[in-house]
């Protein structure tokens, strides 16, 4: 059993960029690096839906160095062009989450794009 996350004080928030596109591909692609289940505790998916991935109260691993300490959320897409639904979804989440952890009192969001300018050195205003 994976070890339950003593302090929640931030919540992630990821996006997948153009890939993967469904929570399937999503879990593939935790597998691969060697984990028994997603390391995300929550996934919107393109339509909005929220799906259940790692239990809240269990230490993620979807970022290392907020994975002891946060309940990690991916977002299935870019950031950019995040639909309706899927904003209301995250809104919807962040609520409870804050209601369930209100000592997380910071927010974190990651995007793919990100790495693919750090592998590029690309500057971050480009």
């Amino acid at each position: 059993m994976l070890p339950k996350r003593e302090t929640t004080d931030r919540l992630v928030i990821h996006f997948t960029g153009t890939e993967p596109t469904d929570f399937h591909a999503l879990l593939i692609e935790h597998q691969n690096r060697g984990e028994t289940e997603l390391g995300f505790h929550f996934v919107i998916d393109l339509d909005g839906k929220l799906l259940m991935g790692r239990h809240q109260s269990r230490i993620g691993a979807h970022h290392p160095d907020f994975n002891a300490n946060s309940v990690g959320i991916c977002v299935i897409g870019d950031r950019y062009f995040i639909g309706e639904d899927q904003e209301t979804a995250l809104i919807l989440l962040m609520d409870k989450l804050r209601a369930d952890y209100p000592e997380a009192e910071k927010v974190n969001y990651v995007y793919r794009v990100l790495a693919a300018r750090a592998t590029e050195n690309i500057p971050p205003s480009a």
